[in-house]
């Protein structure tokens, strides 16, 4: 017989030792995500969707609370709901990398190694982005 998500998740949080290790790692995925805000070439929203994924099976209070933030809750939401990222988020992230990498490597750095490396993360970051799918 298949049990349904509510019912593992139930589960889950009746296991003291794995709900420690999901909430850690949701948090430390929280912590990466938001440092991808700032920092070129760190994903923020895989790290957010880990986090997610850990919180609602460890502890529903998080899950909720994450869930709420005007930040990260609407991508979540979004990517649970229509599996994509919205035209605005995209367009966004576009702007940050290419803002934040493409003036570093303009503006910051004179190695013509370290200006490629950071140009070539950029087009990684906009080919990942093309790749998903943009919903309404």
């Amino acid at each position: 017989m298949k049990q349904n998500r509510y019912e593992h998740t139930q589960r889950t949080r009746k296991n003291l030792i794995l709900r420690v290790i999901l909430l850690t790692v949701g948090s430390l995925a929280l912590l990466i995500g938001t440092l991808g805000i700032v920092v070129p070439g760190i994903p923020t929203t895989p790290f957010i969707l880990i986090a997610a994924a850990c919180y609602i099976r460890s502890s529903e209070r998080l899950y909720r609370w994450l869930i709420a933030n005007r930040f990260f809750g609407p991508v979540i939401t979004t990517w649970r709901e229509k599996r994509g990222l919205t035209l605005q988020t995209k367009i966004v992230t576009f702007l940050l990398v290419w803002g934040l990498l493409g003036g570093a490597a303009l503006f910051l750095v004179e190695s013509i190694f370290m200006r490629g490396l950071l140009i070539g993360l950029a087009m990684v970051k906009t080919l990942v982005l093309l790749r998903l799918r943009t919903v309404q």
